[in-house]
């Protein structure tokens, strides 16, 4: 006959086998998502250098100035458009705390009401 302290023994055994079965498990889950992540990592780092190449390359003020030629219609500043400081306006001054804001309607609402304006009322047609 096997006795308590035996059968007690073999039972500890056979849960600590399979605490240590899970925890392999668990382990081996964890180090292929962590396979997963690094190779994503390298593939965003890879992808950051070709853009990294890309942008040196569209950059490149040789390529630049001939579009910035035949799209952009820039002109020498004139010393006409120099002007002083004090031709500059001035900034409105802030409203007052409690002053009511009139706030504009949006585009479309008003565009709606030029609309209702200039048409004749239902009676005139």
């Amino acid at each position: 006959m096997i006795r308590m302290g035996t059968l007690l023994w073999l039972l500890l055994v056979g849960a600590s086998g399979y605490a240590m079965f899970q925890v392999k498990y668990e382990v081996a889950q964890l180090d292929e998502q962590l396979g997963r992540v690094n190779r994503e990592i390298a593939k965003n780092e890879e992808a950051m250098r070709v853009l990294g190449a890309e942008w040196s390359f569209l950059d490149q003020p040789g390529r630049l100035a001939p579009l910035a030629q035949r799209y952009l219609d820039l002109k020498p500043i004139a010393p006409a458009q120099i002007l002083h400081l004090d031709a500059v306006p001035r900034r409105a001054p802030p409203p007052a705390a409690n002053a009511p804001v009139a706030v504009a309607p949006p585009p479309a609402a008003r565009a709606a009401g030029a609309q209702l304006a200039t048409s004749k009322p239902r009676a005139e047609r």
